[in-house]
């Protein structure tokens, strides 16, 4: 369940917490996401999250041979498990609290809130608001991605919680640049980038099948 405190300071974004309230903080944080792995790399880690002076913070640990990743904290606790949802036609993806695939643990979806949409953007359904599968549940949240600009919104409105800038860079991995806004459950935002990241790495794989598929009907 989010909890929505009041606000903070002038243009300062309400308090929300997602995950968990320990993962709130007063001050706007900075974090830097990185791949590590391929997909089929696993159990090797497949993101690292560093914080401003360097220091691995989260880890996510790749499932064999399957797309979503398990999200832990430096100590190697699980906090998240992070996973697509089988057959889904928004292309949705679940997570859940700890290492569980339970629907009691289910904490949000992640979907498009349309089959077809040209933009890359996405809702964040909260499991406490509707069932999971009911395709017009409300929105408490709301992904907009642009090329290497996200910005993570409350609900419909444009009250920004956090931003996303990609940093990339020849022979090298592209970078994440993470500012999470005050009071905001930094982990939420975390889970959430993860999530976009893998759902590019399925559409990567996705087309490097299908281009592979085109080449050997030509031969």
């Amino acid at each position: 369940m989010a909890e929505y405190g009041p606000q903070t300071g002038r243009d300062v974004a309400p308090a929300v917490v997602v995950v968990g309230r320990q993962f709130s903080v007063r001050n706007a944080v900075n974090f830097t996401v990185t791949r590590t792995a391929s997909l089929f790399s696993a159990p090797n880690d497949r993101y690292k999250v560093m914080d401003i002076n360097g220091d691995v913070v989260f880890k996510a640990k790749g499932f064999f041979f399957s797309f979503g990743c398990l999200l832990l904290d430096a100590a190697g606790i699980p906090l998240l498990t992070i996973e697509p949802k089988v057959f889904s036609w928004h292309q949705t993806w679940r997570v859940f609290r700890g290492e569980s695939s339970s629907p009691n643990d289910l904490l949000f979806s992640v979907r498009k809130p349309q089959i077809f949409q040209w933009k890359d953007n996405f809702d964040v359904i909260l499991a406490t608001n509707a069932a999971d599968q009911a395709v017009a549940s409300p929105c408490a949240f709301k992904i907009i991605s642009r090329c290497t600009k996200c910005t993570i919104c409350i609900g419909e409105s444009d009250e920004i919680i956090a931003q996303m800038h990609r940093k990339t860079a020849f022979f090298a991995r592209d970078k994440l640049e993470v500012t999470v806004n005050p009071n905001v459950d930094y982990v939420f935002i975390l889970s959430l980038i993860i999530v976009l990241e893998e759902i590019k790495e399925s559409r990567r794989r996705s087309y490097a099948a299908s281009a592979r598929r085109r080449r050997r009907r030509a031969t």
